[in-house]
């Protein structure tokens, strides 16, 4: 094709019509030039279509952890409000009238740890590998960004409770109750005379001025758990219905 060019040229010249040959010169570096241009553009075109298709994915796959962890923070956070209320009706009631099972099962719920632990694999790698600059939402790419910051903060505050329980709590109870180990775990059975001194003996170590202590200050620790949890919770959900929005653009 180029030779082709080239012996037109040498023609014109040959004969004689500069003229000619300067307009037939001047019309082949605009089909140049648009020949650059619209290759520029299919590459411009083919490299957006691959950074999209790249975004999408990226979206898809946060999209998925984000929603699987959301359902792990309610499962732990409605264990929170177990406890919280647990012990509340535990120090607040008259724990005679109560019967064994209900007593055991709010002394458990009082005592018990619960974290969330939310799996952060693709979240770290989208992060440390600077794959979040995909995400042409600059303010969702923020708000992913920052997503740790309040995390940690949450966190922070299942770790007091869980440190403050570990070091003073179960300690205390270690102390103070004497526990079977076959029938804690129904290897055997409790007879009536001992189901009823066991419950004495709760009833005894509940009623403890230290034991109240111990309580009034797990529900103080947890008192920043219902503070923080509730502004991540938001923040997760905003998080994944704005990923919803931005895969439904996407995908257009």
């Amino acid at each position: 094709m180029i030779k082709f060019f080239r012996k037109i040229r040498q023609n014109l010249l040959s004969e004689g019509k500069t003229g000619k040959y300067l307009k037939y010169a001047i019309g082949e570096i605009i089909l140049v030039v648009i020949g650059i241009f619209i290759a520029l553009q299919l590459n411009n075109w083919n490299t957006n279509r691959l950074l999209k298709n790249e975004e999408l994915k990226l979206l898809e796959s946060l999209h998925q952890e984000f929603s699987e962890n959301l359902v792990v923070f309610d499962d732990i956070y409605k264990k929170h409000l177990t406890r919280k209320k647990s012990i509340a009706v535990l120090m607040t009631s008259e724990i005679e009238d109560l019967h064994l099972d209900s007593l055991r099962a709010l002394t458990r719920n009082s005592h018990n740890n619960y974290t969330y632990d939310p799996y952060q694999g693709i979240y770290r790698s989208v992060i440390n590998s600077g794959k979040i600059e995909l995400i042409s939402n600059d303010s969702l790419k923020q708000r992913i960004s920052k997503l740790q910051d309040l995390l940690v903060d949450y966190k922070e505050e299942e770790t007091n409770v869980m440190t403050f329980v570990t070091n003073n709590l179960y300690p205390y109870i270690i102390q103070n109750r004497k526990l079977n180990f076959k029938k804690e775990w129904n290897f055997e059975e409790f007879t009536e005379e001992e189901l009823t001194k066991y419950k004495t003996d709760i009833i005894e170590m509940v009623k403890a001025d230290k034991y109240e202590n111990l309580m009034v200050y797990v529900y103080g620790y947890m008192a920043e758990t219902f503070t923080e949890g509730p502004m991540l919770r938001a923040e997760m959900v905003f998080i994944i219905e704005s990923i919803e929005s931005e895969i439904r653009l996407t995908k257009k």
